[in-house]
């Protein structure tokens, strides 16, 4: 091999892949992924109130825990989505006239026969459209130990608004993926998340709501409270802001700052 070729070799045997990927990944442990020392736990959103008026995710973005959450809009066809909603709606309905399933069943029917009722009416009279929503919650940590409190933790926090979740267990890898900037959501968890949602209730998704100050070019005045981010100001932007004026009230610990 000539000098040149050697050269070529060695420039092409090594890609950028290969120096941001990491030195190892353990699949092992069906409740947790280990990367490089660290430990990421999946959570599935499987139910929530469809017409939830609030940001429903706003308590753990404004938190100061290490997580990323994914969401998969799927719009549907809406003339697909009447027609197949009248369809159901008018078997379900026979069904209910006749009552030979029992209490539980006919209980079970009732609802899903008024729900469809209900869609399709939001999406003839209020022009309303159709998704499917698939939302996934990657947790890490720096222990198993911190991981599991992690997790217990933000279940808690969105039992407390109505937001049913489960453990991603035996199925770590894929929700991990779910949340990397690939647009990936496999079936194996795509199926057991997904969701549907009228444009109405896809609002109370939204997930910019950080409240935090952060300029360019500012300079560091502080962090704030709510969500440990940094504050950083800068007071002669004359596009952002009328003049240079600022006025800082409270403690040293503890403190609000106006801009005016």
């Amino acid at each position: 091999m000539k000098g040149g070729n050697i050269i070529k070799f060695f420039e092409g045997s090594l890609f950028t892949k290969d120096k941001i990927s990491p030195s190892y990944i353990n699949t092992q442990n069906p409740k947790y992924i280990e990367i490089d020392n660290g430990y990421y736990g999946g959570l599935i959103v499987v139910d929530y109130y469809r017409e939830y008026s609030d940001i429903i995710l706003k308590n753990i973005i404004n938190s100061n825990i290490n997580l990323t959450i994914s969401m998969f809009y799927e719009k549907q066809d809406t003339y697909k989505t009447i027609k197949d909603l009248t369809y159901y709606i008018g078997n379900v309905g026979v069904n209910l006239k006749d009552g030979n399933e029992n209490r539980e069943d006919i209980e079970i029917a009732a609802f899903s026969y008024n729900d469809a009722k209900y869609i399709r009416k939001e999406m003839q009279v209020n022009n309303q459209e159709l998704y499917y929503l698939c939302m996934y919650i990657n947790i890490f940590s720096s222990s198993e130990r911190e991981l599991e409190y992690t997790l217990n933790k933000i279940e808690g926090i969105l039992q407390s608004y109505g937001i049913v979740t489960k453990r991603a267990n035996f199925r770590q890898e894929q929700v991990y993926l779910a949340c990397l900037p690939i647009f990936e959501n496999k079936s194996e968890i795509r199926n057991s998340s997904k969701r549907n949602i009228l444009t109405e209730g896809l609002v109370s998704t939204y997930p910019f709501i950080s409240t935090s100050i952060f300029d360019e070019n500012g300079i560091l005045v502080g962090k704030n409270i709510y969500n440990d981010s940094l504050i950083l100001i800068d007071k002669f932007d004359k596009e952002k802001y009328k003049n240079a004026n600022m006025c800082i009230f409270g403690t040293s610990r503890c403190w609000e700052i106006f801009l005016y």
